[in-house]
């Protein structure tokens, strides 16, 4: 799917939690408290943080192989698989997980510049 449609696709679960803003250009991704949750990155591949319950319930119905970035492993992100992505009622569901998750992790400062 190529990156407009999914970023689309992402701007309409956004628009479900009227407290969320999308933010970025080259990765776009959303935050909250200063802890990203969910973001699609230039290569169109949406991903997002969910409770560890949560990632073994997504791996029953789609792959939950590690997301990887810069090399590194993104620990509690699952990529979200096109077969997800077509179905918006059920992305939106594992969506509003994300959110509810992010909201439970520690604020963490953000840097500002001055």
């Amino acid at each position: 799917m190529d990156r407009d449609t999914v970023i689309s696709i992402y701007d309409r679960l956004i628009a479900g939690h009227p407290d969320l803003t999308r933010k970025g250009k080259a990765t776009a991704y959303t935050a909250v408290n200063g802890n990203m949750f969910s973001f699609v990155g230039p290569d169109a591949e949406m991903c997002i943080r969910l409770a560890k319950d949560d990632i073994v319930a997504f791996g029953d119905h789609y792959s939950n192989a590690p997301v990887r970035r810069h090399g590194s492993v993104m620990n509690g992100y699952v990529a979200v698989a096109d077969a997800l992505l077509n179905d918006e009622a059920a992305l939106a569901d594992w969506f509003a997980k994300s959110v509810a998750f992010a909201k439970t992790l520690k604020p963490k400062p953000t840097m500002k510049k001055n």
